[in-house]
């Protein structure tokens, strides 16, 4: 395993529930000497909390244990109590990034303590002084977080990773609210300063010689991701994470700076790709189903897939808000100026069938952009596959929002993925490996050991340990991204049903800007470098319909394994 667990009892305000985690090394029963910031004030609270151990910052950065206390709902604010112990013996200076998720509404809160925080622009935080052997109390502000919300997901930018089912409160009568504190080197910041996954700065705050800061989706330049598990060349963006620029909105309202930010779903067909949020969905049809070569007639088979898109619309789909948007779109090959008229002819037909279907509920909007915005690499060993999925016809729409009321548990239709969906509860461990495939990069290998998976809400957690077996160390900002998801440390891995051809992708964070994206999972994929020392990590993954008991994992440069268990 990639950290050791210690015997931590839970005893969780206004829930009474008990949660032990097991560790090789007996029970702790006492915590090191504490020093607060953050804002807290008067002694620490007595309640034991959901405790992990883990290595967090840049790789082989700080060994520490994160305990979280709660969530608290503080007015016009929501706030976070958690606690850092060093397990190092000197003091390091990290950035120790957390954010939130609400695994049902399907959104993530970022802090908004960090610096960047309401610039349009993913906050980033500022390195912490950890002393050896101390606890620090750290705060952290969020956004409100709404009255139907019961329990969140803490997300970490470490190998402890994510504490699912982290109850929501209200504060007891009488308790102090979080205010600002000195950090060690005399400046004042707000309690727990911190940052969604992804987004993280040097554990000195110093730059690389490039120029840049290292890697696990620091600011870089270049905008290009890394191949699959290599270093980041001098000049390129790392591979895990970039800051998004610009705050342009999507047709629901949620730019790259929102905050929450909508947590979208990545599924790719056959017959369409779907990128799904909570406020807005976009369709991609392919149109080699759609049309005929070199044609905008519809075909015999494009009345079902419009069928089944018209319904989709109709169920989903506000029409009070922004326009359908129906953009049509080609593969690089041809002439420019080809490709554009036949993209638009080929929007201007599937905006006709929609109609013939939607009737006048709806407005449209169509365009054709030929091959300006392809979504697929081209040229690569997948050709073939790139180019069918950049031929489409694209169908934006605004989802149609519905007030959900207060629930005890904070359950919520599955909306297609099978039954009720709620919180995962905590866990202190993760299973035995189910299964191990083994990768090659630039000559060193590496272990892919597969844990079992589990349900959080809407989503599967992926878990899984990465352990280098050499020769040499691991390149410090080694990550698995794929191709066409750059930004997130393991966007190489998904997810299939057993025989089903759908692939289910990383969820994404926001919408993409700058070529790149963030996605949910640790902000970085090597947190320790040396030859046989596990690395845990995690990445969300949309739940297939059905609650199915196994899935097929796709590893990416690691290969397949099948009947990987859901827990």
């Amino acid at each position: 395993m990639s950290a050791r667990r210690f015997l931590v009892p839970l005893a969780l305000p206004l829930t009474g529930l008990m949660v032990v985690g097991g560790c090789s090394e007996g029970t702790q029963t006492a915590d090191p000497p504490t020093t607060r910031t953050g804002g807290s004030s008067g002694p620490p609270q007595a309640t034991a909390t959901m405790a992990k151990e883990g290595w967090f910052g840049s790789a082989d950065g700080l060994h520490a244990r994160v305990a979280i206390r709660g969530v608290e709902r503080q007015g016009a604010k929501s706030v976070l109590r958690y606690s850092v112990t060093s397990m190092d013996t000197a003091a390091k200076s990290v950035p120790l990034g957390v954010s939130l998720l609400d695994p049902v509404g399907r959104r993530l809160y970022r802090p908004t303590t960090a610096a960047g925080a309401g610039t349009g622009v993913p906050p980033t935080p500022a390195p912490e002084q950890f002393a050896p052997g101390a606890t620090r109390e750290l705060t952290a502000d969020f956004p409100p977080i709404p009255a139907n919300v019961q329990k969140l997901t803490v997300l970490t930018t470490g190998t402890a990773g994510e504490f699912t089912g982290v109850p929501v409160t209200d504060p007891a009568p009488g308790q102090p609210t979080p205010g600002t504190q000195p950090t060690p080197g005399g400046q004042t910041t707000p309690g727990g300063q911190s940052t969604t996954p992804g987004v993280q700065s040097t554990p000195s705050g110093q730059s690389t010689p490039s120029g840049q800061l290292t890697s696990g989706g620091q600011l870089a330049l270049g905008g290009q991701g890394t191949p699959q598990g290599q270093s980041a060349p001098s000049g390129q963006t790392t591979p895990s994470g970039l800051p998004t620029l610009g705050g342009q909105g999507t047709p629901g309202g949620q730019g790259t700076g929102a905050n929450p930010a909508d947590l979208y779903d990545i599924t790719e067909g056959e017959i369409k790709d779907v990128t799904s949020g909570a406020s807005d969905v976009k369709m991609n049809l392919r149109t080699d189903v759609l049309f005929a070569v070199d044609s905008a007639k519809p075909s015999a088979r494009a009345k079902q897939v419009l069928d089944q898109a018209a319904q989709e619309i109709r169920e989903k789909a506000d029409p009070g808000g922004q326009p359908l948007a129906v953009n049509g779109h080609t593969d690089s090959k041809g002439a420019d100026d080809h490709n554009l008229k036949l993209s638009r002819e080929r929007a201007e037909a599937v905006q006709k069938e929609l109609q013939s279907r939607l009737g006048n509920t709806f407005k449209y909007s169509t365009q054709g952009k030929g091959e300006a915005e392809l979504i697929a690499k081209e040229g690569g060993a997948d050709d073939a596959k790139a180019r069918s999925r950049n031929r489409r016809v694209e169908i934006s729409y605004v989802v149609r929002q519905q007030t959900q009321g207060t629930t005890a548990a904070s359950t919520a239709p599955a909306g297609g993925r099978g039954g009720t969906v709620q919180p995962a509860a905590f866990r202190a461990q993760d299973g035995k490996t189910v299964a191990s495939r083994f990768g090659r990069f630039a000559g060193a290998k590496r272990r892919l050991d597969v844990k079992p998976f589990y349900r959080d809400g809407a989503y599967l957690v992926a878990v899984f340990e990465l352990v280098n077996e050499g020769p040499g160390t691991t390149p410090p900002d080694a990550a698995y991204p794929h191709k066409d998801y750059l930004g997130g440390a393991f966007t190489s891995f998904s997810v299939l049903l057993p025989g089903g051809t759908d692939v289910y992708r990383a969820v994404r964070i926001g919408p993409p800007a700058a070529n790149s994206a963030t996605y949910v999972d640790p902000g970085r994929a090597t947190f320790r470098t040396a030859l046989n020392q596990p690395v845990r990590g995690f990445a969300y993954i949309p739940a297939p319909p059905g609650n199915p008991a196994t899935v097929v994992f796709d590893g990416g440069p690691f290969g397949k394994v099948n009947n990987v268990p859901i827990s």
